[in-house]
């Protein structure tokens, strides 16, 4: 059977895999050399400008009358050639992203593990230069600054959204407004089945939380409103419906968000509780 016959299997049978059938399943790759070059790259690009700034002007600094105050203020010196660094990291990382599409567009998709697929060997360069990237900004003091990252690099994303206490992929996700992620919870859009790698965009609609150590599989798509369950795993192209919660591996409804009273007098059942004698009254009692 040849390549091209084999790959049109595995895009048939997308829709039937259940990564909790593969507890090895992760979506590391290898780098090509030309990547781990380009990390190299950024990173002394990156570096190179604050050095310029520091060496210029150290001797002025150090001669300054000044001097106690350039020593008193040596943390905003410090933060500052730090954001410069930062900054110019995603700057020249996005120059290299923006050079790399135009060479090859990004694609979803099944792809061979092979540098000699086009679509996989581009996906290794974009992500080595993305997670350099991210790592550094992750690090940041700040934790708005992945949020503002993600936005440069053309991510989806909003500055009330929780993403730093887990791990996101870094392309074909899009998140929504005021998302909270759990802590070591992961949502990839991309992951390795056999010597396949799926590309598929995942979709996280508005207020929406995922527990902690949860996985969010390629192509899943998250209403909103909606929440993932601690531990719980969804399928490759799985739906979550928006205001219900999900579990277990893999996910499956589990309740409504908010439940609605079927009393026709709402008002009249909700009720308060005495701390001191445990008593409960009518909310709208004085």
């Amino acid at each position: 059977m040849n390549e091209a016959n084999d790959k049109e299997i595995k895009i048939e049978d997308l829709n039937s895999i259940d990564i909790s059938n593969y507890p090895i399943t992760t979506n590391a790759i290898i780098y090509p050399k030309i990547a781990i070059i380009l990390q190299i790259i950024l990173h002394i690009a990156s570096l190179l400008i604050p050095s310029v700034f520091i060496l210029t002007f150290f001797e002025s600094a150090m001669n300054s009358q000044f001097f106690h105050w350039r020593v008193l203020f040596l943390f905003i010196d410090i933060l500052a050639w730090w954001g410069i660094y930062l900054l110019t990291t995603l700057l020249i990382g996005k120059l290299i992203l923006i050079i790399l599409k135009l060479l090859h567009q990004p694609k979803e998709g099944i792809f061979k593990i092979n540098y000699g697929d086009r679509d996989y060997y581009f996906f290794c360069l974009r992500i080595s230069v993305k997670k350099l990237i991210f790592w550094i900004w992750n690090n940041f003091c700040f934790p708005w600054a992945t949020n503002f990252a993600f936005k440069i690099c053309n991510m989806r994303a909003d500055f009330k959204s929780t993403l730093f206490d887990g791990w996101s992929d870094l392309e074909f996700i899009e998140y929504g407004k005021n998302i909270m992620l759990g802590q070591g919870a992961l949502v990839s859009s991309s992951i390795i089945i056999d010597d396949y790698i799926i590309i598929k965009k995942v979709i996280i609609g508005d207020h929406s939380v995922l527990g902690g150590n949860c996985i969010v599989a390629p192509g899943t798509v998250i209403g909103k409103n909606c929440t993932l369950g601690v531990y719980s795993v969804t399928h490759i192209n799985q739906i979550l419906e928006p205001d219900w919660i999900y579990i277990g591996r893999p996910a499956r409804k589990y309740q409504l968000t908010s439940k609605e009273r079927e009393s026709k007098s709402p008002k009249e059942d909700i009720k308060r509780r005495i701390v001191d004698t445990g008593e409960k009254i009518p909310f709208n009692n004085n």
